[in-house]
């Protein structure tokens, strides 16, 4: 087991309460990511790991297995980091990881591929999915990529920003834990790669509207071939449970 692809799910969710049990067009959001990462074809196992066994019963091949986390990894105050040592420990033998966001459901195969091939090269430690946008950015009200003294300029012509959006990012283990146990805080040490993904991928689930939004996006699309049935009332009453 070389190259693992992991999908979190947690139990508990404040801004978008139980959104992991909610149907999204006939399948939650951890199988749409169990299927999209099996379809890969580049990984090893696929791990769904959750707080609630419930989610043990999206194992459906023996490539897909099951990891039960604690109350102290899954709730508000678990970092990513401390999540990422908890995987690596578990499978001591992997030797490398890709963290597949369950709540990014419109990324393609071709951007989880495109994560996970990246950390192939010797050369690379860690990756995270990026998108890069040509539009004019500021921070505390402060110009970054452009001057407002000048001409308005064109987007095309502007320096771009680098946008992580965190639906796969991953790590080669060898670094990733030799740094930690070294005293290393980050979450990417050694040499990191940005993978541009597709504008989709960048949509993250993270309030109600976000998941209609992308249920109604992926039905636009034809992404899904079954009529869709969840409505807002719906994921009132599971935000409810």
């Amino acid at each position: 087991m070389k190259k693992i692809a992991i999908i979190p799910v947690r139990s508990g969710s404040k801004r978008l309460p139980k959104k992991n049990y909610i149907p999204f067009n006939f399948r939650t959001l951890a199988e749409i990511a169990r299927d999209k990462c099996l379809a890969s074809g580049i990984f090893d196992k696929v791990i769904i790991s959750s707080d609630d066994p419930v989610f043990e019963e999206l194992v459906n091949c023996e490539n897909v297995k099951f990891l039960l986390r604690n109350q102290n990894l899954a709730g508000d105050n678990a970092t990513t980091d401390i999540v990422v040592d908890f995987f690596f420990e578990n499978f001591f033998s992997c030797e490398s990881i890709i963290w597949v966001n369950s709540v990014s459901p419109l990324q393609s195969i071709e951007d989880i591929k495109n994560c996970g091939l990246r950390l192939n090269d010797p050369n690379v430690d860690c990756v995270m999915t990026v998108n890069t946008l040509y539009q004019h950015c500021c921070m505390r009200n402060e110009p970054i990529n452009f001057n407002p003294n000048n001409s308005f300029e064109m987007t095309q012509n502007l320096e771009p920003i680098t946008r992580y959006i965190y639906s796969c990012m991953g790590w080669r283990r060898s670094t990733y834990v030799k740094h930690r146990s070294n005293g290393f805080k980050g979450l990417f040490p050694g040499n990191m790669a940005l993978v541009e993904a597709s504008v989709l991928a960048g949509m993250l689930i993270k309030y109600e509207e976000d998941f209609i939004l992308c249920s109604k996006i992926e039905q636009a699309m034809g992404l899904t071939s079954r009529e869709y049935k969840t409505s807002c009332n719906s994921i009132q009453d599971f935000a409810a449970i």
